[in-house]
């Protein structure tokens, strides 16, 4: 399955607002109300709500790609890992933000020496597993087939 399919998935789609798990008014596939940029909010006719699943998967597509350039730029590494790899830190830094994602240093710098067990150990001990299980393991199945 693509990046894309697994956020859409993981994520569900939502047409009005709605408060995620922080409180926080989110829309689309997970989108802070407050996070939408104006360009992404004019495919939707200036307006965050209602949004269309088609709209919502423009600025979905928008988002990995704007997400998928800063992490590259934070991890240079990352571009000679393999595509599942990639993949799996794209999907976990669009779940926590890129800052959230570079606060796994102890993982990261297992990724980066390809040690993909001991990474996929570490994810497996985390809070964030313990929040979001089914999540967490689609990322260890990523990373165990690198």
């Amino acid at each position: 399955m693509s990046l894309i399919e697994n956020i859409k998935i993981h994520e569900g789609y939502r047409r009005e607002i709605y408060k995620d798990s922080l409180g926080k008014a989110t829309i689309g596939y997970g989108f802070l109300v407050a996070a939408l940029s104006p360009d992404e909010l004019k495919l939707n006719g200036g307006k965050a709500e209602p949004m269309s699943k088609e709209v919502a998967e423009k600025i979905l597509n928008l988002k990995v790609a704007r997400l998928k350039k800063r992490l590259f730029q934070c991890l240079p590494w990352l571009a000679d890992k393999p595509q599942n790899v990639q993949d799996t830190l794209i999907e976990m830094a669009y779940q926590l933000g890129l800052a959230g994602l570079l606060g796994f240093r102890h993982t990261l710098g297992c990724i980066e020496a390809g040690d993909y067990a001991q990474a996929a150990k570490n994810l497996k001990a985390s809070l964030l597993y313990r929040q979001t299980p089914k999540r967490v393991e689609g990322y260890i199945k990523g990373l165990k087939n690198g």
